[in-house]
């Protein structure tokens, strides 16, 4: 996984402009597929961007506004298109992952309708889970937000934290990448934040 710097696509990748006020998303991460670990196919990789303009105030923690997104590159000539305007980079950071691994039973209770020991559980499990993680289940700060595409909640893929990258997911919180459920979705992925 690559977090900030510029975006290394496989494959042509149009840098993408925020729905809301027109400006350039900042790139965030990208996630290749890794065949046996990651399935991102038919896609090369995914790369994720949000808006991050000062003088708006766009909804970029919302996953249908327009003011993130998460590009799926299909393998071909790598070509990554100049931003439509001026964008910062953060710093870049390289991270090996592996599957999560941790108590998907426990992390996946409602607390709304949870006993006392499921709860227990479920703050067991979510002291010992990564923060940041590809696969298992999310780990949600502010509720439950699974998004829904072609009429089904989505898969979850994978879950960054704020820190130490310094990213903009309000309060040290966390973004969240989801994928349809449906391989024929002209938009296979989204993406959502949580503040802590």
């Amino acid at each position: 996984m690559k977090v900030g710097g510029t975006p290394e696509a496989p494959g042509p990748l149009d840098w993408p402009a925020c729905e809301m006020c027109g400006g350039p998303l900042r790139f965030l991460f990208q996630l290749p597929h890794v065949e046996g670990r990651l399935d991102l196919a038919p896609y090369a990789s995914v790369h994720v961007f949000q808006c991050e303009n000062p003088a708006s105030v766009c909804f970029r923690w919302d996953p249908e506004e327009g003011a993130n997104a998460a590009v799926a590159v299909k393998a071909g000539a790598p070509a990554v298109s100049a931003p439509p305007g001026p964008v910062k980079p953060y710093a870049e950071w390289t991270l090996g992952f592996e599957p999560a691994t941790e108590d998907t039973e426990a992390l996946s209770v409602d607390v709304n309708e949870a006993t006392d020991e499921q709860l227990a559980a479920l703050d067991r499990a979510q002291e010992t889970a990564p923060e940041s993680k590809v696969g298992g289940v999310p780990g949600w700060l502010n509720g439950e937000a699974t998004p829904e595409c072609c009429d089904a909640p989505m898969r979850f893929v994978a879950q960054l934290s704020a820190m130490p990258y310094g990213l903009e997911f309000g309060d040290n919180g966390r973004g969240y990448l989801f994928r349809c459920t449906r391989d024929d979705c002209e938009r296979p992925f989204r993406f959502l934040t949580q503040g802590a």
